[in-house]
Parts: C-alpha cells; structure tokens; sequence
C-alpha cells in the first residue's frame, strides 16, 4: 500500500491545507473529492424523498431490511452528493435498501439539530421495512451511534467520532487529524462533549448498542477512540465484527478510486450488511 499512499499524497500536492480553509472551502473540497471514487455500474434503482420532512435518498429497491446512513463530513461537510456513488454501491452489492440522510449541517445548526433529523429519519424508516440497521461514516458514525441506542437491529460504523474529548495525533499528510476533528466538534457541540447522544463513548451501558460492523483506519485521529470502543462493546457481551486497515487514512472509505484497501472494505461490509439485513 505505500505506493497507493504516495500516489495520494501526489493527487493532493497544492491543496489548501484543511486548518485554512472556510467552511465553504471545506465544503467544496469535500464534494470535489469524489474524483476519488471509483464508479459503480451496476443499475440501482435511486429516488430522493422525505422521511418525515428530512431529505433522504433510498437506493435499491423496496426491501425488508434496509440501513440508515448518515455521511461524513465532521458535522461541517459532505451531503447526498458526496456519499452517493458510496451509497449505490452498499445497496447494489448487498441487496438491501439504503437511506442516506441529508441532516442539517453545523455550524449553522449545532446540536441537537443533526440527531433530531436522524431521530426522524429512523422513525419513518422503521415503517418501511422489518429490519433496520444504521450506519455512518466518520461524524456520521456518531449520529449513527447516538440513535443506534433507540433501537436497531445492528450498526456499521467507518471510523467514528465517538468521543468529543479526544485528542490523537497522526502523521502530517493531506488527511483530517486531531486539530479538524476538534473544528467539526466545536461548530457542532461545544459545552455537551460529554453528552452521550453527542459523544456515544460515554454511554453508561454499553448493552445498549446492537452488534457492531466497525471498520477502522491505521492512520486516522480516532483509532484510538474506536479500539477503544470496541473493548468496551466486547466487555458489555456486543457482537463485534471489526475489519482494521493498515495504512489506510482516515475517510479512505470514499477513496475506491485510489486504493484497493478502500475497495475490499467496501465489498466486505456489502457482504456484512446481506447478512445481518437481507
């Protein structure tokens, strides 16, 4: 894998780093980054709709099991678009029906506005199909996480934020580390890190998670955090599926484009959802 990491490092020469830009830069950036996904060809049926007034988008067709997914983005970022090709191959390669959720973004609305969005979506899901899992991908792992704890049949989360008070390093590089994950937590939770709907690490009893599919990455600021929680869902008696990747960055997840890590993480947790929904 290091000669894909070089390569990666490569594509981004003369980036604006991630500490300087404005939240519409980041914006920007993140929707510019799916030059980074490989296309997925297969038909997958796709429609946007409201899951009791939030924006979602359903991918595949009508199912008894389907999966809410919130995107990435650190609270700040990332949309429908930025997740799309992601989400249409999870439906695609699973069989199950996907619904991503368009939740409302900080800083303009802080906390508890993405949860309770989530907290909607997951209501209007439950009465479309017979089992739910809910999944996410980094900020989006901790929405999923929070409302994991309402009530699902099962969890896939991609490198979530967890916990709010956390504070690791990574190696320099044009990737997210400690001092963007500290930005996203900010404009979205100041003064509630500790709150478990905000930071799931700090739940009281574990038990109240489903069984967790969790993928981490090797260089990633919350590696930590996520090892971290897995003990604690094992302790607690939670099945745990935890697939761990060397050398990969933190979001490679949305990278299929660029390393064949990023496209066997994808398949396998494809594989995962069909077997704990379909």
């Amino acid at each position: 894998m290091p000669g894909e990491l070089e390569h990666y490092i490569a594509l981004c020469a003369g980036a604006k780093p991630r500490s300087e830009m404005t939240i519409a830069e980041t914006r920007a950036a993140m929707l510019g980054a799916r030059r980074h996904q490989a296309a997925f060809d297969a038909p997958v049926a796709v429609a946007d709709a409201s899951a009791n007034g939030v924006p979602v988008r359903l991918y595949g067709a009508p199912a008894a099991g389907a999966l809410l997914y919130f995107h990435g983005g650190r609270f700040l970022s990332g949309d429908l678009e930025t997740h799309d090709l992601f989400c249409r191959e999870l439906a695609g390669r699973s069989g199950c029906r996907v619904c991503a959720v368009d939740y409302r973004l900080a800083p303009e609305h802080r906390f508890p506005a993405a949860y309770e969005d989530g907290l909607a979506a997951a209501d209007w899901l439950r009465g479309e199909a017979d089992r739910v899992g809910v999944g996410g991908d980094s900020a989006g792992g901790a929405l999923a996480a929070a409302i994991a704890l309402t009530g699902f049949a099962w969890q896939m989360l991609f490198y979530p934020m967890l916990d709010a008070t956390s504070d690791q390093t990574v190696p320099d590089g044009p990737w997210p580390n400690a001092a963007d994950m500290r930005r996203g937590w900010e404009a979205y939770a100041a003064g509630e890190e500790r709150n478990p709907m905000v930071s799931p690490m700090f739940v009281a009893d574990y038990r109240r998670f489903p069984p967790t599919y969790l993928v981490t990455a090797e260089v990633d600021p919350l590696r930590a955090e996520n090892l971290e929680f897995a003990d604690g869902l094992r302790a607690a008696g939670v099945s745990v599926e935890h697939h761990d990747y060397p050398g990969m960055v933190h979001g490679f997840a949305l990278m299929t484009g660029v390393f064949a890590q990023a496209r066997e993480a994808v398949q396998a947790a494809a594989g995962g959802l069909r077997l704990a929904l379909r």
